[in-house]
């Protein structure tokens, strides 16, 4: 009996352990209780899951969701809880999370306050340009206990971007018309993330002073912009002889010349793997400047 009760203090003190946690703000300004210990992590989205990722904190991920394709791995290693938008909340309960990072933009709100009345703790990010990226990393560094090497990735990532940008400052920016789909025409204004990427890879986008994410305009609208290429995504469903087919297209020089520019998938991705794809653009880029 006497040793049993010298075990009840080391065993309060491993359970205060377990229950230990700090308040940390997230990007929607709220307090959230952050487990000491975080082990179990639930990500909502490829982005953030490459984050943890880069961090090398993958040990500590339970969940992903669907379409997670940076670094392949992920969907091999890590069950999904389904779709970005909209999640299943029962597939994520299976997997006992201590904290759960979400975009709320992107994850739903039901979802969000469903895991908060559950007691989950859930972290959310703000995403969508580069100084975004940066600062998740920051986030996540700090959230998963790794703070050393989140300031070795974003030192790493800012010297990468700087050597891009440098690249290219004495240069003239080539325009370009991002085209994700034909009918109808699908581009990207202002304020899309791989606007930004395209200006810091060098180049100018012909739509970049409309505002909105996403556009839909007509090959009329465009005419007057005359880009100097086309710039396709290499998994997109377009391709430069499905321009040339379409009435209309061919009045632009650059598919008449058959100026395309195809980037790699990665750019979209608002995470440290966007910076493999913004390398790549600004080769490309570099490539035609020099023409």
């Amino acid at each position: 009996m006497r040793k049993l009760w010298r075990c009840i203090p080391i065993l309060l003190a491993l359970t205060s352990c377990a229950w230990a946690s700090h308040l940390e703000r997230d990007d929607a300004g709220r307090s959230v209780a952050v487990p000491d210990q975080v082990h179990r992590v639930v990500s909502l989205s490829p982005s953030l899951t490459n984050t943890v990722y880069a961090l090398g904190a993958q040990s500590d991920l339970v969940g992903i969701t669907n379409y997670t394709v940076y670094p392949h791995e992920a969907a091999r290693e890590k069950p999904s809880v389904g779709a970005v938008v909209g999640p299943s909340l029962e597939k994520i309960v299976a997997l006992h999370p201590d904290m759960v990072l979400a975009l709320p933009d992107f994850n739903g709100a039901e979802t969000i306050e469903a895991l908060q009345r559950l007691g989950i703790p859930v972290f959310l990010f703000n995403t969508g340009n580069l100084s975004n990226i940066y600062h998740t990393v920051e986030l996540v560094g700090r959230i998963m206990g790794r703070e050393r090497e989140a300031t070795a990735l974003i030192a790493s990532l800012r010297m990468r971007e700087s050597k891009v940008r440098a690249q290219s400052t004495s240069k003239d920016k080539p325009t370009v018309l991002l085209v994700l789909s034909i009918d109808p025409l699908i581009t990207a204004g202002r304020n899309a993330f791989i606007t930004e990427m395209i200006s810091a890879a060098g180049g100018k986008s012909v739509t970049d002073d409309l505002a909105q994410d996403w556009l839909h305009m007509n090959i009329e609208s465009i005419l007057p912009r005359k880009p100097d290429y086309i710039m396709f995504m290499h998994t997109g469903p377009v391709t430069l002889k499905d321009l040339q087919q379409r009435a209309g297209w061919s009045s632009l020089e650059a598919v008449r010349r058959g100026r395309v520019i195809v980037a790699d998938d990665r750019i979209q991705i608002a995470a440290p793997v966007a910076f493999d794809g913004l390398e790549d653009l600004a080769r490309q880029i570099h490539a035609v400047q020099s023409r």
